[in-house]
């Protein structure tokens, strides 16, 4: 590297007989340098921010799975609380829909739509909880 800038004094000093000013190629030099500094330094930035990217799309998918399965598993535990009952309070119900909606948005497809179906014909107990 410092034998390409002394070269490139040298062409320089050549040149200056010509009528370019020495002060004019440093300051060329320079610039040429820095810009290149600046470009490499740009595409490590680039290049870790994209690897930072993967690593938090392959996050959210795993996160969005355990959570699918957290959600399932409450689902199927909510259901089996109250199937003997055959009802089930209004606020627990809403709840279950609640869950039921984001469950089906992370794209859980599975066996709980056969238990939403299941529970559209039990009695949904009123309660004051749901009027305050």
């Amino acid at each position: 590297m410092l034998f390409l800038i002394y070269k490139k004094l040298c062409y320089d000093l050549i040149e200056e007989e010509r009528g370019t000013s020495m002060i004019d190629k440093i300051i060329s030099t320079i610039i040429t340098f820095l810009v290149s500094a600046g470009l490499g330094y740009s595409v490590k930035v680039i290049k870790e921010y994209k690897a930072k990217k993967e690593q938090c799309d392959k996050n959210n998918v795993v996160q969005n799975q355990a959570l699918v399965m957290m959600l399932q598993s409450s689902l199927t535990n909510t259901y089996f609380v109250y199937q003997q009952l055959g009802q089930i309070p209004d606020y627990v119900y809403k709840n279950w829909l609640n869950m039921l909606k984001v469950y089906e948005d992370l794209g859980g497809d599975d066996y709980v739509h056969v238990l939403a179906e299941k529970m559209k014909d039990w009695e949904i107990v009123k309660t004051d909880i749901l009027d305050k």
